[in-house]
């Protein structure tokens, strides 16, 4: 049924992260090809300076440290480094974005019980692809 799995992670260890347990448990189900996401989200700095330039440095140390991380937990579920995704800005834009890209016929994604006022002003990842996205989505409940 899905030939290709995209995972979407905060990058928690894999040993306790649900999510990445069930995309890896279905991949080894349907034989798929997994990918694995983490999104780097962008600092704005609103060209104030003397920043801007620190900013660009710290962007930069954050997305060498999101792969690093990222490599370490794909190593032990087996996933190549060409299936390993990096890419810096809006999380749900750039999950569905490299989703189309890839072909993946599943995304799958965690979701922290948010509800009332807390929701409603910082919105949710997991909704915003489940809601914008042409594919099947996998939404695995995160305890907190």
């Amino acid at each position: 049924m899905y030939k290709k799995i995209l995972v979407a992670t905060d990058l928690i260890s894999s040993e306790d992260n649900p999510v990445l347990n069930r995309a890896n448990e279905m991949s080894q189900f349907y034989n798929a090809e997994l990918h694995v996401i983490h999104v780097v989200e962008r600092i704005y700095t609103y060209g104030t300076p003397p920043f801007p330039q620190d900013f660009v440095e710290w962007q930069k140390e954050f997305v060498k440290v999101a792969e690093a991380k990222l490599q370490k937990l794909c190593h032990s579920l087996g996933v190549l480094p060409d299936n390993q995704h990096v890419p810096v800005g809006n999380p749900k834009e750039l999950v569905i974005e490299k989703a189309n890209e890839i072909g993946v016929d599943l995304i799958v994604l965690g979701s922290h019980s948010r509800k009332g006022l807390s929701y409603l002003l910082l919105g949710s990842t997991a909704d915003g692809v489940v809601h914008a996205s042409n594919r099947d989505v996998l939404v695995v409940r995160v305890k907190p």
